[in-house]
């Protein structure tokens, strides 16, 4: 029989095991009461559905997560896993649940250092991960009532990227890069129209969306046809250029050509923001 043996004593709930020159995190109520360094855990059945594997760290990883990290944030972002799974059926790995342990700690830290949080790419990570968002939102509310800390929205936004990053193949640096990228436009079109954009309007919502469906299907090397293109660059000059110039930003991220028929449907989506604009100032 495999056997686990404690190699330190975190809190009562919260234990480093070791078994074949493995370490893991064992997580449970009262799991570490009356331990000491060296015992052997009986009941192994039920401990391991409560374990994180540690085996992605280095050496040094291993040792300054030990040094830096709160039991408590190890017991809460646990939870944190359990609620993900039960959401959208889905166990993350054990690269992304140290990755979200290390992140959750150095947030609070910093935010009862009184270091403020601030996510630029806020609204855009909220539109183009929904679920993932939702998912932060519902971590952040967990974290709040057991720290008794305020949490701001920026890091919801932070949060949903982990998550999006822990589905499947989904890479959180590309997440990033898109968030990023919509950002960019976002502020390109303030700055050639002359407007002040409503991230909260149900237009600019409809632009970010379609946004991320020109990404999926530029990726997916998918492409729709769009027989009005020549009319629209006839109709809606403006539009047209500043939808040309968003795709070459897209490009630039992307490193993959954007059809001139998604040129089309993002002049069209200006030319709405554009025209709600002018009916508002009237």
């Amino acid at each position: 029989m495999e056997k686990y043996y404690i190699k330190k004593i975190l809190s009562n709930n919260v234990i480093l095991v070791e078994k074949k020159q493995k370490n893991y995190i064992f997580v449970g109520k009262g799991i570490g009461f009356g331990k000491k360094r060296g015992d052997r855990l009986e009941e192994l059945k039920e401990i391991e559905q409560k374990f994180i594997s540690l085996s992605g760290l280095s050496q040094n990883e291993y040792e300054s997560f030990f040094e830096t990290v709160d039991p408590q944030i190890i017991e809460l972002c646990k939870k944190i896993n359990e609620m993900v799974s039960q959401e959208i059926d889905l166990n993350m790995s054990s690269k992304t649940n140290i990755g979200l342990i290390d992140h959750v700690n150095f947030a609070i830290k910093r935010l009862r250092e009184g270091i403020e949080i601030i996510n630029p790419f806020l609204y855009e990570t909220k539109f183009l991960y929904p679920l993932e968002f939702n998912l932060a939102e519902k971590a952040v509310v967990m974290l709040k009532k057991n720290l008794n800390i305020n949490i701001p929205e920026a890091e919801i936004g932070f949060l949903a990227l982990h998550f999006y990053g822990g589905r499947g193949n989904n890479d959180k640096k590309k997440a990033l890069e898109h968030s990023m990228m919509i950002n960019k436009i976002s502020n390109y079109i303030e700055k050639r129209l002359v407007i002040s954009i409503d991230r909260d309007s149900f237009e600019y919502n409809r632009l970010i969306l379609h946004l991320r469906g020109v990404i999926d299907r530029v990726e997916k090397h998918q492409y729709i046809e769009n027989s009005f293109v020549d009319k629209l660059m006839n109709d809606l000059p403006l539009e047209f250029k500043v939808a040309y110039d968003i795709s070459k930003i897209m490009e630039k991220t992307l490193k993959l050509s954007v059809p001139e028929g998604e040129i089309g449907y993002i002049a069209l989506h200006l030319h709405k923001i554009i025209s709600k604009k002018t009916k508002n100032d009237e």
